[in-house]
Parts: structure tokens; sequence; C-alpha cells
């Protein structure tokens, strides 16, 4: 009994030290970071490669700078903390190339096992400069795009409301890095803007309506119908010329068999017209192949099932025209 007391206690012991000894590892500048002060912001991170562990690092020094909103919608300071909420620092992680950069340096890195450990350093000022004009300019971006569809057919708005709901997200990063960093943002505001045009959004999107050409390959209208009703979007039974918001899907398609050494192979060409008012608002077209050694009727059926497989993959608007 008392070996296998004195054995389970060796065994403790080793996997504390164990434990301690991989957590000394981590370099001493990394495990506490350097603070953030009036001329230079820092960040650190760890990564597989030196490039990945930049990139981490420069998306630690924007997270540091991030603000929050409290229940009582005031802004709350978050520089030289930790305590951010986690979707807003993988918002920083994911968009990081879309904050400028240029006035940083790698002030420190150290290859420890297979991880790299690094520490930058950026011109705070500068930073701040860049991140001032660039949202200026996505503003100037979100007026025109307001302006210039306004007025415009369903599916044009809704693709400058798309566009303009993409520019407002990176708004929103840039804005909180900035209240971080202690300028005056009205970052409310913005917000509030922001989920006016999302609102505008939605609502034109469940107004939007689609019918399809009667003459368009049955086939392939059940795929993309399918498709749009994932999407719950609505499709009409009917043609209705004096709606506004509804939109007629036209498609044609060919196709060009062959045999290539006992087995058929169907290239499939599909073009999508989508009209409103009369006239073409957007338009697409796609190209999948099927093959079979059956015959040419079942190398048709597995171009279809490729089509299926590229809506899948790039989403039903986009592949009908609809959305870039």
């Amino acid at each position: 009994m008392n070996k296998l007391f004195l054995s389970l206690t060796t065994l403790l012991i080793f996997f504390t030290a164990s434990c301690a000894t991989n957590k000394d590892r981590d370099p001493s500048w990394y495990i506490s970071p350097k603070e953030n002060n009036a001329d230079y912001l820092y960040g650190v991170a760890e990564g597989y490669n030196l490039e990945e562990s930049t990139k981490y690092a420069l998306a630690d020094a924007a997270s540091r700078l991030m603000v929050t909103i409290s229940s009582q919608s005031d802004l709350l300071r978050e520089e030289n903390q930790t305590s951010i909420n986690e979707e807003m620092r993988q918002q920083v992680r994911q968009n990081v190339e879309k904050i400028n950069f240029t006035g940083f340096k790698v002030t420190r890195s150290q290859k420890i096992g297979q991880k790299f450990f690094t520490e930058i350093q950026i011109e705070r000022t500068r930073f701040v400069l860049e991140q001032e004009d660039r949202i200026r300019f996505l503003e100037r971006q979100i007026s025109d795009l307001d302006k210039n569809s306004k007025g415009k057919n369903s599916i044009q708005r809704r693709n400058a409301l798309l566009q303009i709901s993409t520019l407002s997200k990176e708004i929103e990063m840039k804005s909180r890095i900035l209240s971080g960093a202690g300028k005056n943002i009205d970052l409310t505001k913005k917000l509030n803007r922001a989920a006016d045009f999302q609102n505008q959004l939605e609502k034109l999107s469940n107004n939007i309506e689609f019918y399809f050409e009667i003459n368009s390959p049955k086939e392939i209208t059940k795929i993309i119908r399918t498709a749009l009703n994932k999407e719950k979007i609505k499709i009409s039974p009917s043609l209705n010329n004096s709606n506004p918001n509804q939109v007629i899907i036209k498609i044609t398609s060919t196709t060009r068999s062959s045999e290539i050494y006992s087995a058929f192979m169907t290239k499939l060409e599909i073009d999508f017209e989508n009209i409103a008012g009369g006239n073409v608002v957007a338009s697409n077209s796609v190209e999948v192949t099927g093959s079979s050694a059956i015959s040419e009727r079942e190398s048709y059926l597995a171009s279809l099932i490729s089509l299926e497989e590229k809506i899948a993959k790039d989403g039903i608007l986009k592949i009908v025209g609809i959305s870039n």
C-alpha cells in the first residue's frame, strides 16, 4: 500500500512539474504583455509560423481597443484589458486584413517547439488617423450607394443594401477600435444607422418574389425552385406585371455531349436572366459537367447533380445572378 501511495505521489509530482515546465516555456513578455501608452499600441500572439503569429498579434492589438455597449448603452473602455466580448475578438481576427497596419514593426519574436511567439508595436497616432480616413471613405461609399439605388428596381436596391451591410460591418469594427483609443466616436449613432439599413434589406428581401418564365427547362427549374425555397424566398405561381417586387427568372440551357473511352460526358451551360419592369436587372451564366459509363442521359443527370453541388457551394442567389 505504501509503495502504491509512493508511486502515485511521484507521478503527481512529475505531472505538476511537467505542467509548470510547459508554462514556463512561454516567453515572459508573452505572458505579461506590454501595456499600450500614448505613443504605441502593443499586441502579442502565437502561431505555427511567423506570418500567422504576426497577423494574430496585430488582431490582439486592435482587440485591446475594442469597446462594447452596456445594457444602458454606455460605452465601456476596454484598452489594456482582456475582458472583451469573444465574438468581437473573432470578428477582428477574421477581418484583420481590412485594418490598416502600415505603421507597425515586430519587436520580439521567438520560436519554442513548433510555435512562434510574436510581439508587435504600432504607432498609435498613425494608426488612428488611418482608421479615421478609412471610415470617412466607407461612409461616402454608403451614402453614394444609398442615394444612387433609391428609386431603382428591387433587385438593384437589394444589391446596394447588401453592399452597404458589408461596409457597415467594417465601419462598426473600426469605430469600436477608435472609441477604445479615446476618439470621440458616436458609436451608438453608427450602429443605429447600420441597423436601419439592415432592416430595409430584410423588409425588401421579404417582399421580393420570383416567377419562373414558362419556357424555362423543367428539370433545372425544379432545382432552382428547391434552392430558393430553402432560402425561404417567395415563389409566385402566376405572373403579376403590376407587382414591382416580382422578378421573372428566365432560364435557358444548352448541352454538349461526347463519348470518351466508353464513358459519356455532358457539359451543361445555363444562362439566367432576372427581369423586373420589363428590363433585365441581373444575369449570370454557369457551366457544369457530368459523366456516366451507362448512357448520355445518365451523364446529363450527373451534370444536374453538379449544378446542385455548385449551388450548395456558392449560394443560389449568386448562381442566378442576384448577388455577387
